[in-house]
Order: C-alpha cells, then sequence, then structure tokens
C-alpha cells in the first residue's frame, strides 16, 4: 500500500515537471519576439518624421502632413517609401477611409 502511494506521488511529480518543461519552450517562443517581450507595448513610432518621409514627394505636402499624422497617430504605423504599393505593410492606415469612401491615409 506505501509503495503503491509512493509511485502515485512520484508520477504526479514527474507528470508536473514536464508540463513545466514543456510550458516554458512555448511561453519562451510566445513571449520572446527579436528580444522583446509580446506583452510589452511596441516602440512609439515618430510619426512627424516617418510622415515627413512618407509625404516627401507629395505635391500636396501639408495636408499629406495632416492626413498621415492622424493615421499614423491611430495606427501607430506608417508604410515606408513614398508610393501606393507599400500601403498594404500597414493594414489599419491602408484600410482608413474619409466620408466618402476614399483612402483617407497618403
Amino acid at each position: 500500500m506505501a509503495f503503491s502511494r509512493i509511485s502515485l506521488v512520484v508520477l504526479l511529480l514527474f507528470i508536473i515537471t514536464v508540463h513545466v518543461v514543456e510550458s516554458r519552450s512555448v511561453l519562451g517562443d510566445i513571449v520572446m519576439n527579436n528580444g522583446r517581450s509580446l506583452l510589452q507595448y511596441p516602440p512609439q513610432l515618430n510619426c512627424n518624421s516617418a510622415c515627413q518621409t512618407r509625404c516627401s514627394r507629395n505635391w500636396r505636402y501639408k495636408m499629406c502632413l495632416k492626413m498621415c499624422g492622424a493615421c499614423c497617430s491611430k495606427c501607430s504605423c506608417v508604410p515606408p517609401g513614398t508610393g501606393q504599393d507599400t500601403r498594404n505593410v500597414c493594414p489599419c492606415y491602408d484600410q482608413m477611409r474619409n466620408p466618402h469612401g476614399q483612402l483617407k491615409c497618403p
């Protein structure tokens, strides 16, 4: 009787140990992304400089900066470059529309 209880306790400790070790390896993959925890806030984007780069070739520079700044503050993302071909890099930025259904973000 005593042997079966000890065996049961040892078996339970073994199962718990295996579970803890496996969960640590899974959590290590989930929690760390490029050395940063996924639970932390993303690094703050400098909207002014990102929008200046984005709008540098736009013929309506001031309007572009205004709209890009509004989109950046909401989405925390500005697509790289100046062309429309990179809009899909930031889905929130890409899908924002004005009341007339036109693309809001330059």
